[in-house]
């Protein structure tokens, strides 16, 4: 599903770099906006929908997608349409919701579809797989050179709801392996599993050894990777503190060459909780009435075991390897 804040992270790659050509989505995606609800999004992000587009462009509602029934949201073609996007496909296991592609991510994919997309949509279909070598070298044979692939899937709390939880440097060691030109990766923390936007960002710095991130919340992993002219697929990451001499060197490689994108990070927001706290936290001790005042009810019922554990808890600056870039 490309709920508000994945619409916008859409939005704002398209800004850097116009999505053009073709665009695949691993799934039929139900689009969690209304016509209008897009349109102030788009124009929210600096992006204004040409006026030959809004002139001709017919507001089809959503009668495909099992969530989207009824719902009064636009159809996937119409928002990507919105964006100047005419080549739109889609592929599923089944063709239960009318996917224009039918094939099972899990097994290769045939030859006529080698480097055909210059933009591939991964909405939460790398955590139903099985066989992720052949995912990987899936997409990576679809991607033109320069073709990018966007990816938002479960990292924790998702039992029941999908097969796999991935760290972020499951997908960052993979695309920095294999060459990939830019690869920026990060866990995105939300409350309830039905949160549309409001996400909290944390991007993953590339660490060279363990980078926990515990949390009580809901993660998922979100990945955009640029496939450049050197790129491969049959690399295999081993996790960094596993690694020999040889493969330390390919990875560092790799990792000082993508340091060298202007692409910029994902950033929102960073008000809150975290904003909200940070004066207090010099002399904790003697302002834990103070502190506990400033915090909504809400926070305080999240950490039982006091308002020192939730600042600790909650404070960005405490998680090693990850950047706090907001909420979006």
């Amino acid at each position: 599903m490309i709920v508000p804040t994945i619409a916008k992270l859409i939005v704002r790659e398209h800004l850097y770099k116009p999505i053009q050509g073709k665009v695949l989505t691993l799934g039929r995606q139900t689009i969690a906006l209304s016509y209008e609800q897009a349109i102030d999004l788009l124009r929210k992000e600096e992006f204004e929908p040409s006026s030959d587009i809004l002139r001709t462009i017919v507001v089809d509602q959503d009668q495909r997608t099992r969530v989207g029934k009824g719902t009064g949201f636009i159809t996937d073609d119409r928002f990507f349409g919105l964006l100047g996007i005419t080549e739109l496909q889609t592929m599923d296991v089944t063709e239960y919701e009318g996917c224009d592609i039918v094939h099972n991510l899990n097994q290769p994919i045939p030859e006529s579809l080698f480097g055909q997309y210059d933009f591939i949509i991964d909405g939460g279909t790398f955590d139903h797989l099985f066989d992720l070598r052949v995912a990987f070298e899936n997409v990576v044979k679809m991607l033109k050179i320069g073709g990018r692939i966007i990816q938002w899937n479960a990292a924790s709390n998702f039992n029941g709801a999908a097969y796999l939880s991935f760290g972020p440097d499951f997908f960052y060691d993979f695309y920095v392996l294999n060459q990939f030109s830019d690869c920026k990766v990060y866990i995105a923390e939300v409350d309830d599993i039905g949160q549309l936007e409001h996400w909290d960002f944390y991007e993953f710095e590339g660490t060279d050894s363990y980078a926990h991130f515990r949390s009580n919340r809901i993660q998922m992993t979100l990945v955009l990777a640029e496939k450049g002219s050197l790129s491969t697929y049959d690399k295999i990451p081993v996790q960094a503190q596993y690694r020999d001499q040889s493969l330390w060197s390919s990875y560092r490689r790799a990792k000082d060459s993508i340091k060298q994108s202007s692409r910029k990070p994902w950033v929102g927001s960073i008000a809150s909780f975290p904003s909200a706290i940070k004066p207090y936290t010099g002399a904790l001790g003697r302002s834990l009435i103070r502190l506990k005042d400033k915090v909504p009810v809400e926070w305080r019922r999240r950490f039982p075991y006091g308002v020192k554990a939730m600042a600790v808890a909650m404070l960005p600056k405490q998680i090693t390897g990850y950047i706090y870039r907001g909420k979006i």
